[in-house]
């Protein structure tokens, strides 16, 4: 068992060092990573519309079958159209990012407020200050966010994802060592 552990402890910290790879070329590249991210999520949409097109195809009611094609074939276009063209979905994707740190941002300062009296209260309100503002930036810039802005949080992500495992890794390695 050992072994077996030792394996995937390695497995686990050579995931991190790569997600720390992709990681900083995303955030170097960032239009070729939300470029990525976008066609992943077109191609998700053209599966879920065309599934969506068989559903309806099956069933049995009427108004089922209306609303599945009609839902189907809803998806399925806008997934050939964020396929087709990425820099209209790295926008639109940049668009519901400014929504999400906006709503974000204005709910993490209210409930910091309501957390006014226990100590650490201020944590909670700074960050809902940096999501606010970075939902702020982004509109700014928009459309031209969506050139930087999926593709450097995708790339943050990967990042911190990548530093994590490899922490993990070499906390769960320690024990190994001390037995050897």
């Amino acid at each position: 068992m050992g072994n077996d552990r030792r394996s995937a402890i390695e497995n686990l910290n050579w995931l991190g060092i790569a997600l720390i790879v992709l990681g900083v070329a995303a955030v170097l590249v960032p239009a070729v990573a939300g470029s990525a991210v976008v066609i992943v999520i077109g191609f998700i949409l053209l599966l879920a519309g065309i599934v969506a097109i068989v559903r309806g195809l099956k069933a049995e009611d009427s108004m089922e079958k209306a609303m599945g094609l009609a839902l189907g074939i809803i998806t399925g276009l806008a997934g050939i159209a964020v396929i087709g063209h990425p820099l209209f979905g790295m926008a639109f994707l940049a668009l519901l990012l400014v929504g999400y740190f906006v709503a974000e941002g204005v709910w993490k300062i209210i409930v910091s407020f309501r957390y006014k009296p226990a100590t650490g209260w201020k944590w909670m309100l700074v960050s809902g200050v940096l999501s606010l503002m970075l939902g702020l930036l982004i509109w700014s810039q928009w459309p031209i966010s969506g050139m930087w802005a999926v593709g450097v949080l995708v790339g943050v992500n990967l990042l911190g994802t990548g530093l994590a495992l490899v922490a993990l890794a070499s906390t769960l390695n320690k024990p190994l060592e001390r037995r050897a």
